[in-house]
C-alpha cells in the first residue's frame, strides 16, 4: 500500500508525501494526467521544464546551444557534480512551488522524463514513483505526424518509430526493476472509463480521488509549456482513438504496426486496446 511508512537515513517519511515523476511518448497523454494530478487538492503539477533536456544539450539541432547557461556551466564543473548542484535547486524549485499552491506534494511531468529515471533516481533517492503514460504506436505516431515536434522528434518515420520504441521500452525497463514504484497507465483505458482510472491511479499513489480531477480545466491552471490542445479541452473523451486511421497512409500504418506490435503486445497482452480492433484493412502482420 502506498501510505506505508518507509525509513531513508533514520527519518520515517509516508510514501504518499513523495514526489510523482510522469513520463510517456510525446502525444500519450502525459498533458492530460499532468492537468489531472494537477486539479488535486494536495499535488501540484506545473508546467513543463526541460531540465533534463537543457542539462544534456539534448534537444535537435540547437543552433545556439554554445550560448547557453547549461554550455557554459558544464565547463565549470565536472557533469556529476553539476547535477547534483543543479538537480539540487530543481527539486526546491518544485518544493517551493508546491507550498506556494498550499500543496503538500509535487508532481513533474515531461515525455522525457522516461529517459532521465536514473537521473531522477540520483536525485530522489527511492523516494519517489514513476507513473508511465502509454499510448498504442499507431495513434501515437499519428499524433506526431499532425503536430510535429522539429527541436525533439526527427522527421523520418523509421526514427520515429524508433523514438517510440526507445520511450516505451525506457519504461517498461525501470518497471521491471522497481515495481513497487511503477504505474503504468494506459491512454486508452483512461479515455474509456476516465473515473475507474483515475481512481485507481489516485489508490496507488495514496490519494483520494476528487470529482474535480474529470474536470480539471475548471479550475486554475498554470500556463506554460505542454499540448496546447488540452486547454481547450473540456471532458476527457474518446476522440482521438483510431485517428491513425485518417492520419496514417496505409503503408505508413503497415510499417509502425510491423515494429511495434509486439512491444505493444508486452503492454497489452490479452488485446483489450488492440488498435486493430475496429477494422485495419488486412494491416495485421502477426
Amino acid at each position: 500500500m502506498v501510505t506505508k511508512h518507509e525509513k531513508r537515513q533514520g527519518v520515517c517519511v509516508l510514501r504518499n508525501t513523495w514526489p510523482i515523476i510522469i513520463g510517456g511518448c510525446h502525444r500519450s497523454g502525459t498533458s492530460l494526467i499532468r492537468r489531472i494530478l494537477n486539479a488535486h487538492s494536495h499535488i501540484y503539477c506545473g508546467p513543463e521544464v526541460k531540465f533534463f533536456l537543457d542539462f544534456y544539450g539534448d534537444f535537435l539541432d540547437d543552433p545556439i546551444w554554445f550560448a547557453r547557461f547549461m554550455a557554459s556551466a558544464h565547463a565549470m564543473l565536472p557533469e556529476g557534480d553539476l547535477l547534483e548542484v543543479l538537480g539540487r535547486a530543481f527539486v526546491a524549485l518544485h518544493d517551493r512551488a508546491a507550498a506556494h499552491a498550499g500543496k503538500s506534494r509535487w508532481a513533474d511531468k515531461n515525455p522525457e522524463n522516461v529517459l532521465y529515471l536514473v537521473e531522477w533516481q540520483r536525485l530522489l533517492g527511492d523516494s519517489w514513483v514513476f507513473v508511465h503514460v502509454v499510448r498504442n504506436p499507431l495513434d501515437t505516431l499519428a499524433s506526431i505526424k499532425e503536430v510535429e515536434f522539429p527541436r525533439a522528434i526527427p522527421a523520418e518515420l523509421s526514427s520515429r518509430i524508433a523514438f517510440y520504441q526507445r520511450y516505451t521500452q525506457a519504461g517498461l525497463e525501470f518497471g521491471a526493476k522497481h515495481p513497487d514504484r511503477y504505474y503504468r497507465l494506459l491512454y486508452e483505458q483512461l479515455v474509456r472509463s476516465p473515473k475507474a482510472t483515475v481512481e485507481d491511479l489516485m489508490r496507488w499513489l495514496g490519494e483520494t480521488f476528487e470529482p474535480g480531477q474529470l474536470k480539471f480545466n475548471e479550475l486554475p491552471q498554470q500556463s506554460g509549456l505542454e499540448d496546447p490542445k488540452i486547454a481547450k479541452t473540456s471532458e476527457i473523451h474518446t476522440q482521438s482513438i483510431g485517428r491513425w486511421q485518417t492520419v496514417l497512409s496505409y503503408e505508413e500504418a503497415k510499417m509502425v504496426w510491423r515494429e511495434t506490435h509486439e512491444l505493444w503486445a508486452l503492454i497489452d497482452p490479452d488485446g483489450h486496446h488492440d488498435p486493430l480492433a475496429h477494422g485495419a484493412n488486412g494491416l495485421c502482420v502477426k
